[in-house]
């Protein structure tokens, strides 16, 4: 009887076949790491969660000018906000880039 290979038997596994080309194609573990995941349910829940995120932090100023927030605050809302969608998109981006450099070696 002859051994099943498990790196033949899982073959036609489109994960797994994209894991090994993004191997072959020089790419950092970082890269193949991120590409994992951006592959699960865990990344597709997250980066919904993340767009309602966004979203909700653009409502800030549009809550501050309904109360009647002086133009200092409202002025300092921007950074902040400006500064937070900044940081969680270069998170986003820092995915969707090595889902992309994968993807293209392919």
């Amino acid at each position: 009887m002859k051994a099943i290979k498990p790196d033949k038997f899982f073959t036609n596994i489109q994960s797994l076949v994209g894991e090994k080309r993004a191997e072959k194609a020089g790419l950092t573990e970082e890269e193949r790491v991120l590409y994992s995941g951006s592959k699960t349910a865990f990344w597709k829940t997250l980066k919904g969660y993340i767009e309602d995120l966004t979203n909700e932090l653009d409502k800030v100023n549009e809550s501050a000018i309904e109360t009647g927030a002086s133009l200092e605050d409202i002025g300092r809302n921007t950074i902040v906000v400006s500064l937070a969608k900044g940081i969680i998109k270069k998170l986003v981006n820092k995915v969707e880039d090595a889902k992309e450099a994968c993807e293209d070696k392919k």
